[in-house]
């Protein structure tokens, strides 16, 4: 049986002990984020999010922690997933086949509760 896709964090620069903000998982660090605009905007932080003097920590924040109601708390694995199979070889050689059915788990999930998180929104993920 293949191991699950392990939980995964985000250390932003004030609390990672690298130069860097990286990925974490299970403590460890997997990914430094070397393309940190992209991967904010994978959360659906813009530009006009940034000129508003929101910054991206806050705005994920807002958007995914801070509404209870809406649960969007999980997006925060999905939106992180997405930018690791794309920028992390290792990670997609490991987890990709894995990564694409919760991706699609998701989806589902998402357009069955008719709601959908900012960066949901703006990638207008197709319903299944």
């Amino acid at each position: 049986m293949q191991d699950p896709v392990p939980h995964l964090k985000y250390r932003f620069l004030a609390v990672s002990s690298r130069r860097v903000p990286c990925i974490e998982a299970g403590g460890k660090v997997i990914h430094e984020i070397q393309h940190l605009p992209e991967f904010y905007g994978m959360f659906g932080y813009t530009l006009d999010a940034g000129k508003s003097g929101l910054l991206p920590d806050e705005f994920i924040w807002a958007e995914y922690i801070n509404q209870h109601d809406a649960a969007f708390a999980p997006c925060i694995q999905i939106h992180i997933i997405e930018y690791l199979l794309k920028h992390s070889d290792t990670f997609k050689a490991e987890y990709g086949a894995r990564c694409e059915k919760l991706l699609a788990d998701h989806a589902a999930i998402r357009a069955k509760r008719g709601i959908a998180c900012t960066a949901c929104k703006a990638k207008n993920f197709p319903k299944r």
